[in-house]
């Protein structure tokens, strides 16, 4: 089973990384057959460290740490083989998240029909592997129309970098966020954050519902919409962060 991890990081000025530094840490131990780490920002745009092994403990360094003043985004996959897209002889091509078309996504689980998709729209993935046909299909698409079109079970984290937003996205496989100040995290599981049976914790956890997806951006977070709703994103202004910092307690 693979594992996903990531977060946006929309206040630097206040942000904590412990939480996305102990999510990846942790999807490290669902897949050790790849580990791949996309970082974004305005500035600086797409950065991407993939390695044919299992967890690296150097990979904020590798991709660089988030800008002053501006949003940052991660990605991260750590992959378990075989699947059904197993290859044998793998190159960096070969290992998630995929970036195309100015999408970036990671996946855990199975796209059932990633070949058939690829058919119907004439996308020419840079890999066999079943999600490298998403980044290209939102780009066409855009991310509900995306979503209502693929078959299998599937959490998502998908950054469009020409809006500057983030959908994460499940149907039958779990997805799970944790708000710090300054700071929007996601894993596959409760499990992967620290101190998660303790009885107090420095973040509040959300498990997004199945067939879900929500927004963030720097400016704050939608409404979750229904899996398969193609309907446009409303015109509603974004909904704002809690405004506790650190520096306020």
């Amino acid at each position: 089973m693979c594992g996903l991890a990531g977060a946006l990081v929309y206040d630097p000025a206040v942000a904590r990384l412990d939480c996305l530094m102990a999510a990846v840490e942790s999807s490290a131990s669902r897949g050790t057959d790849s580990f791949g780490v996309v970082r974004w920002s305005p500035s600086r745009g797409f950065r991407q460290h993939r390695w044919l092994v299992s967890g690296r403990q150097d990979w904020l360094e590798r991709v660089g740490v988030p800008e002053a003043g501006e949003p940052t985004v991660f990605l991260h996959t750590s992959r378990a083989e075989p699947t059904t897209e197993w290859q044998r002889q793998k190159t960096d091509a070969d290992i998630p998240p995929f970036v195309e078309s100015g999408i970036a996504v990671a996946h855990n689980g199975i796209i059932a029909n990633d070949h058939e998709v690829a058919a119907a729209y004439g996308i020419r993935p840079v890999s066999a592997i079943d999600t490298a046909v998403i980044p290209s299909l939102v780009a066409r698409l855009g991310v509900r129309r995306a979503l209502a079109s693929l078959k299998g079970g599937a959490a998502l984290a998908i950054l469009d970098s020409t809006t500057a937003r983030l959908a994460l996205c499940r149907n039958f496989m779990p997805l799970v966020l944790a708000w710090q100040p300054g700071v929007v995290s996601f894993a596959s599981e409760a499990g992967f954050f620290p101190g998660i049976g303790e009885p107090l914790r420095s973040f509040q956890l959300w498990e997004l519902p199945p067939f879900t997806g929500i927004e963030l951006s720097a400016e704050g977070f939608s409404s979750p919409f229904a899996w398969g709703d193609v309907s446009e994103p409303s015109n509603a202004p974004w909904r704002p962060y809690p405004p506790l910092s650190w520096s306020d307690r």
